[in-house]
């Protein structure tokens, strides 16, 4: 289960659930870009966990994010496993210290589906892959996305907003695992070193092309 957050990309609270959609609303989707739009970058700690189907077992994982649009991120687990994600807007590496492993891919469909090409790339993203519908709260402005594409690895995502600022995402994969992800110290739109996007594998790590 280690590995959810690198492979899918990825607050404290309750979990995020409503009834399902009946409807996609344009003007929601409108909405959600203008709101992921408005930061040039972003950068936040988070705090991961990952049900199982039945709710019985939890994965906790904790670290920081990066995003300067378009289509850079920077990902970094710190506990319970050090793991790293980068993006350069062309090159996406999934690093493993411990392992001393690295693979990368071509930033292509399948990796624009994920919650971070939805922050650092939402106009294109959200057009093209996903319907939204807005379920905001009295204290959040919510929002559900579902993929177009029925082979999604995702069956829903969640985005919700505190104060104008991004606060959670909710994962739900299609096999039933649920993944919360609280971000906390969220700063918008402060300069970001260009070299946090870009990955030089350390001497003697193995290089896997991911296919």
């Amino acid at each position: 289960m280690r590995k959810i957050l690198l492979t899918q990309l990825v607050l404290t609270g309750q979990l995020l659930c409503f009834g399902s959609a009946a409807w996609a609303d344009d003007d929601a989707r409108e909405a959600l870009i203008d709101r992921l739009e408005a930061p040039t970058t972003l950068s936040a700690n988070f705090e991961q966990r990952t049900f199982t189907e039945n709710q019985s077992s939890v994965a906790i994982s904790t670290g920081q994010m990066r995003i300067a649009k378009p289509m850079r991120f920077a990902w970094q687990v710190f506990a319970p496993f050090e793991q790293q994600v980068v993006s350069d807007g062309e090159t996406l590496w999934v690093y493993d210290p411990d392992l001393e492993q690295a693979t990368y891919q071509p930033v292509g469909t399948s990796v624009q589906q994920s919650p971070a090409m939805i922050l650092s790339q939402p106009r294109k993203v959200l057009t093209e892959q996903y319907e939204v519908i807005e379920a905001s709260t009295e204290t959040l402005a919510v929002y559900r996305l579902f993929p177009i594409d029925t082979s999604s690895v995702f069956t829903e995502l969640t985005v919700a907003f505190k104060q104008d600022l991004i606060a959670e995402i909710r994962i739900l994969d299609s096999l039933g695992q649920e993944t919360i992800i609280a971000l906390t110290e969220v700063i918008a739109n402060a300069p970001l070193d260009d070299e946090m996007f870009s990955f030089n594998p350390p001497p003697g790590t193995d290089l896997f092309e991911q296919l």
